[in-house]
Formats: C-alpha cells, structure tokens, sequence
C-alpha cells in the first residue's frame, strides 16, 4: 500500500480511508496498531497521528477488541461495499458480505462517486420503515481519471464527466487553448469536498465530442477497460504454440471422430465450445459438449493469468472486441476452429426423452471440430433447408439436438426457471464502423440449442465438484429483495395480471409473465421483474441460482472470455487428476475473487450498454424534428419514455414540456397524473412524439407528445 505522510486535513482523510479499507479487507480478524502502522509504512510523527485516529474512530466506527487491537464495528449499524450511484442522485451500496444491496438517497450520498468503495450507516426510515443507508466515508476511490468534455470559463475550464453517473464537473487552473467543446481525460488531483469541486489536470485530448472516431476510445477510458496487453502478456502469447504438441494428446480421450460442430453468430471469431450429440436405441441422448483446455495454455500467476484476471472478461462492442486473451490464444491455439486440432475438457451427458440426467462424465480430450456453423444457418435447416450438401447427417443431428433442448426447456419450466422477454438491439454498422441502422435482436431455435446445452453442462459441473467437496467460484443469483418483491405485487394487480399464485416463487412469477405476455405492460412487467431480482454474482458459497430454479451452478463453458470459468477449469482438472480438495483454491483466496469478478463482469455490462446508447444517439440525431408513433414504455416522476414502433430505443417526454398542471407520481402503479385536468399518462399508452433533441454525450433523446392515440 503506498505510504502516505498525512499533513493536513486532506493527508488526514486519505490516512482515515485507508486505515479503514485495511480492516475491513481483514473482516473479523483485529489487527494490531503496530501491523496497521507496517501495512501503511508509517513512521514516527506519522505512528502518533494514527494512535490518535485509532481512539477517535474507537467512538464511531471501530471497536477495540483489547488494547492496541481494532476491526470494523457494527455499533452503528455499518457496512462496507461499492457504491452504485444512479443518474438522479441517489445510490445503492452492494455490501461485501452479500447482503441485500441498500438504497442510499441523493441527500446522504455526500461525495461519493459510482464505483467508489464506502462505508455506509444503515438507518430506518420513519415513513414507511425500511432500511437506507448513508455514506459515512470513502475508503476508496473507483476514478483516478475520467472522461469529459471540456469548457472554458474566463480563466477556470471545467470537465463534465461523458459517465452520466459521475456528478458535477472537475475544475482545470489555467486556460486550455483549443480544447473547448473538446472529448479530453482528466487526472483528479483533488476530490470534491462539501461545496467545493473537484480538481485536475488534463492529460489527453481524444478529439472531438461529435466526432465518431473518438467513441470507442472515449468508453474504454471512461469506464476504465484494461485495452493494451503488456509486454510480458504478448511475449507469453508468443511462446504459445500454434498447433496442438502430439505429446499434450497423451491421457487425452480421442473425440475427433465425433461430429462436434460449433455454433456461434455470424460475426464471431473465437469459439470455445463445440457440441455433438448421439441418439440412443432406447430413444434416450447423449450430448458432448466441449469446452477449449484454456487452462492448458494459461497457467496460473503467469502474466497471461495475471492480465486476463485484470480485465476478467472479453468486453463485446458493435464491430469491436477487448479479448481477455492475446489473439494468439482466443483466435487461434484456444478457438475450436474447423477441421483444427484442439484440446478440449469434456462434458458427457446421457438424457432421458423427458432431459434428465441418467449419466454425466468429465475427461480432457483431444478434437476436431466438424464445421462452423452459425445461428441463421442452424434455424434454416431447421425450417428444412440444406445446410451442408456433403453431411446429410449433420442436419439429422441438428434436428434431435432441437428436440433434446426443447425437452430441456420444459424441464427448466417445471422447475420454475424464469425466462425474461427482454429484447436486444443489434447495431448496423457500415465498413467503417459508423452506425447506419437499428435492429431488434431476435432470437431463434438455434440460440436455444446452444443455451440450453451450456447451461446443462455448467450444472453438471457444479454438481460434480460440489459432490467431490471441492472449493470453486459459483454463479450464484439469491432470492428477490422481499420489499422490491412486494413493489412489483403491487405493479403487477394494478396491471390487471392479478396477485402472484401461491407456492413455488418462481414458477408463480413465471405463470404471471406468460399471461402477461400478450398485454401492452408485458414488457414493463419483464423489465421491473429483473429489476425487483438481485444481480447473479460470482461466490464459494453456493447458494443456488434462483432465475435458473437450480440448486447449484457455475461457468464453466467461456474459459476464452470469462476468468471465473478459467478457474473452475482449473479446479475441475485437479479433481479429475486425483489431487486432495485441498489443493485447490482457499475460501478466503475465492471470496476476493469473487466480488473482482463480479465488479470486472458490471464494468464491462456498463460499458457494452454505454457504447448501445451512445450508437442509439447517433443513428436518430438526423431525424430532429420527425414525428413517430410509439408506446409509452416506462413512466417515472419526471416523465415518460417511448419506444417508436419501427426503433428499438427509447426517448423521454420530460413532464415540464407536457401541458401545464401539477403532475404526481404514483410509484406503485407507475402513472403520471395531472391533478388539475386529470390527464394520466401510463405504460401502455399509444402515442405521437416528435423528436426535439438529441446528446450523444449525454446519451439523451427527447421527444415532445403531440397527441395520444
């Protein structure tokens, strides 16, 4: 930990924060004043200054568990986590110990920015007695840079962050010449404090805010994405072989007569599963699903490892992609390329008609991948077209391999698994990148094949290492908030669907969204049920997937694009190698592992979501001024969002362009009501907007109502 020499209020607080992370990482462990004093560096003067902090925050936050020992105290209620700051203010802390995430409101978020690891007070509201938090402290800061674009003010410039989360300006001394109205990066030299903004210096100049070639860059920045391998990375990637050694097929199970096709979108370049599937006598299947032997090739702590644990996922934008790993390994040693040679570990399943599981088995092996076939090409074959004249008994297999997965949809239904209608939007780019179009992302039987067989093969993973005693990451999804649950009760009476039926949660909420599904509010209901869930996390400690209705799960099927599936393949060739449980990772070691992964996997969703809507800005900015009949698609207190029919985005009618009157919002039906002339304005509703403005850099398009159909 870097040492500091506090002097001063600002040196006092950086001390207080780091003093705190450093008990809260040791949990319930006291730590003694001495080894505090080490772990920062402290010296002399600096070791009295800490005595004196130690007994102050003895009265507020800590407790001394006997003389000269110290952990984080719960006297106050407080916990410890990130800080998830939304667009209007208020905030969400995700506590470390996977507790409930706890709202923060706008007035107690102090200082605070997205991302940010703080130490909050738990409080009870006295209106309606739930809990919230307040942020008490900062123990540390997500942003040592950010994003903006830069403007001039007589002598001072100013930065408005581009991340609509990061609130206020950073000021800049000085004039800046040229740079105004200008996308620049900023290094935060101080934080804001009360009434006072922060304050930087500016270190790069990326171009342009209405410039398309600076987009890219500018979300890389902005949400911090590791995008350039270091050396040692790409000098372990070289050494890498190109080709399978015959000396790593020895032990190996030999699957390359198998029929193992993959199945990827038409755009896809690294392919790290492949599947094949065999139909029984008896009518029963057996699936292979084959998964590239990453771990064969990145070993751990090497600085393949290292850099891919860093980044912890692949980050996808339209036309783009950051690799977790060097091109050498996820385009070329690693990808399951056609008529390629490549080592694999094994899933074997054999199926019941109904998709039970009568047997599984797990081996590493060595296979050639048959064909590359994408997902259009399997749904036309599946509506009868030829999809390869050589192969006749290619289609054959695509056609039980759709009956095997439908068999385990509905099993998956039984059980309760819930499956959310949440359309995607898919970016048409010209040869340059630019955005020319939008388009719903539809999904096909092709997509449920692959689906349903990876996620068959994560559970039986799961399975297997949980059974043998073995210590790994799980995929773990809790049970919903029981107050956000209640919340989306009330939504879904008000809609007319009724009150959830008794028993099973999940499959109540399913039987809830199928009969919805026709309704104009069936979207709505989809988007506040998953906003009612808690988020799917990485954990040691299984407590089962409820979206999924399965009592164990984990990844292990993107080792290519996903760190927490490299682990588990690594955990799962120590079990099949016969090695003690424990050899493999400590609980200690997986739960930091876990909340990184988990945080890598968030900034990586936030930044693919940024670039989305930043696209969506792009493609409609032209059209200022049309007109477009739509549907009213959430509502909230400071107006609505429609979708146009033939776009899918969604653009705000702000309530201070409605007619004048006094609106109020009604949270549990989700309605905007005049009180003067009872105009409401609901989910649902069919309307004519026209479109006013549109920022790209603050991704915001609006629309003015002009009538309601």
């Amino acid at each position: 930990m870097k040492r500091l020499r506090p002097a001063g209020k600002d040196k006092l607080r950086a001390l207080e924060a780091q003093v705190l992370e450093l008990l809260n990482q040791a949990g319930k462990r006291p730590c003694g004043r001495r080894e505090i004093a080490e772990q920062l560096g402290l010296r002399g003067g600096e070791r009295k200054q800490l005595t004196r902090l130690l007994d102050a925050l003895v009265r507020d936050q800590l407790i001394e568990m006997r003389k000269g020992r110290y952990r984080i105290g719960s006297r106050r209620g407080t916990a410890a986590g990130e800080f998830s700051r939304a667009e209007q203010g208020y905030g969400f802390l995700r506590p470390d110990n996977g507790q409930a995430d706890l709202f923060i409101p706008a007035r107690h978020v102090g200082t605070a920015m997205d991302g940010d690891r703080v130490l909050v007070s738990r409080l009870i509201s006295t209106r309606d007695g739930r809990p919230y938090g307040k942020v008490v402290r900062i123990l540390g800061r997500a942003h040592r840079r950010l994003v903006g674009q830069y403007r001039q003010r007589g002598k001072t410039g100013l930065v408005w962050p581009l991340n609509r989360k990061l609130d206020g300006p950073v000021r800049i001394e000085g004039t800046s010449a040229g740079a105004a109205g200008e996308v620049v990066e900023v290094e935060i030299e101080r934080y804001a404090d009360g009434d006072l903004p922060a304050a930087g210096r500016i270190v790069a100049r990326l171009g342009s805010v209405d410039d398309p070639q600076v987009d890219i860059e500018t979300i890389i920045r902005s949400h911090h994405l590791p995008h350039r391998f270091p050396p040692a990375a790409l000098a372990a990637a070289d050494r890498v072989p190109a080709a399978v050694d015959p000396e790593d097929t020895a032990g190996r199970r030999n699957l390359r007569d198998l029929p193992l096709v993959t199945i990827d979108g038409e755009t896809a370049r690294d392919f790290d599963d492949a599947v094949a599937l065999r139909r029984e006598d008896d009518g029963s299947f057996r699936l292979w699903v084959c998964i590239a032997d990453v771990a064969h090739y990145v070993a751990s702590d090497s600085p393949l490892d290292r850099e891919a644990r860093e980044r912890g996922t692949s980050v996808y934008f339209p036309g783009f992609c950051l690799p977790m790993l060097p091109e050498a390994l996820s385009n070329g040693i690693c990808s399951l390329n056609p008529d390629a040679e490549r080592l694999v570990m094994a899933v074997e399943l054999h199926f019941d008609r109904t998709g039970e599981v009568l047997e599984e088995h797990f081996y590493p092996a060595v296979m050639r991948s048959r064909a590359r076939l994408t997902y259009a090409g399997v749904a036309a074959c599946l509506a009868g077209a030829e999809i390869h004249k050589a192969d006749a008994g290619l289609s054959a297999q695509l056609r039980e391999m759709a009956e095997l997965a439908s068999a385990l949809t509905a099993m998956r239904r039984r059980r309760g698994s819930l499956e959310l209608d949440l359309a995607a939007v898919e970016i048409l780019l010209d040869d340059n990148g630019r955005p020319t179009g939008l388009v719903r992302a539809e999904r096909n039987p092709a997509h449920l094949i692959i689906e349903e067989f990876m996620l068959a093969a994560n559970e039986a993973v799961a399975r297997f290492l949980r059974r043998n005693g073995w210590n790994f990451l799980y995929r773990i999804h809790e049970r919903p908030d029981p107050d956000r649950l209640e919340d989306f009760r009330q939504l879904a009476a008000a809609c007319g669907c009724g009150a959830l039926p008794e028993g099973n949660l999940q499959q109540a909420l399913q039987q809830l969204l199928a009969a919805a599904a026709e309704r104009p509010e069936g979207r709505l209901l989809n988007q506040q049920l998953l906003r009612s869930l808690q988020q799917a996390r990485y954990s040691p400690h299984n407590s089962g997937h409820f979206g999924l209705a399965a009592d164990c799960y984990c990844h292990f099927t993107s080792p290519i694009r996903r760190y927490p599936d490299l682990c588990v393949h690594r955990v799962l060739k120590l079990a099949l190698g016969g090695a003690a449980t424990g050899a493999g990772p400590g609980l200690c070691a997986l739960e930091a592992l876990g909340r990184e992964c988990s945080a890598r996997e968030r900034r990586a969703l936030e930044a693919e979501r940024d670039l989305i809507q930043l696209r969506c800005c792009q493609v409609i900015a032209d059209r200022v001024g049309e007109e477009f009949v739509g549907t009213v698609s959430a509502v909230t207190e400071f107006g609505f969002f429609v979708e146009p029919d033939d776009l899918p985005l969604e653009g705000l009618v702000h309530v201070r362009t409605l007619e004048r009157d006094d609106f109020h919002f009604d949270p549990t039906t989700l309605t905007l009501s005049g009180q003067r002339r009872r105009r409401s304005y609901r989910v649902g509703m069919r309307v004519r907007v026209r479109l006013t403005k549109v920022e790209t850099w603050r991704r915001r398009i609006d629309f003015s109502l002009v009538a309601t159909l």
